[in-house]
């Protein structure tokens, strides 16, 4: 039978964690030209994915992308909380890989308080998390 000794189980956890360090390192070094990090602020336009069409069939002639939604904030976790341009905050999350920056021929910024008519303590109450943190 193998004995767990605490000197083994430290060079197993060592090996392994350098072995984690070491992939993700040739994974961005690989994929370097096709990661993003748009990194949007509030009040940016941005196109949502739109995921459910990727596993259809047929389509082709459906549109890629919803929006354009303003971004209303990022949360800790790296998702987005979008709101769409007549103002309404959307209960969803959306992932960063779904979002892409929209482009409009005026480039202008909106203020999130001004489109949906929230303070600024108001719209914190979309950034609860579900266990009762807060999400910012």
């Amino acid at each position: 039978m193998l004995q767990k000794r605490p000197e083994d189980l430290e060079a197993v956890k060592d090996t392994l964690y350098k072995s984690r360090i070491k992939s993700s390192e040739e994974f961005e070094k690989v994929f370097r030209e096709s990661i993003r990090n748009f990194d949007l602020q509030p009040g940016n336009l941005v196109l949502v994915r739109n995921s459910k069409l990727d596993s259809s069939i047929g389509y082709k002639n459906k549109p890629r992308y919803v929006g354009p939604m303003v971004v209303v904030r990022r949360t800790q976790r790296g998702s987005y909380i979008l709101a769409e341009l007549d103002g309404s905050v959307s209960k969803l999350r959306f992932a960063a890989y779904r979002i892409i920056p929209y482009y409009p021929r005026l480039n202008k910024r909106i203020q999130i308080t001004k489109i949906t008519e929230l303070s600024a303590e108001e719209l914190l109450k979309y950034t609860v998390d579900r266990d009762g943190e807060l999400d910012c």
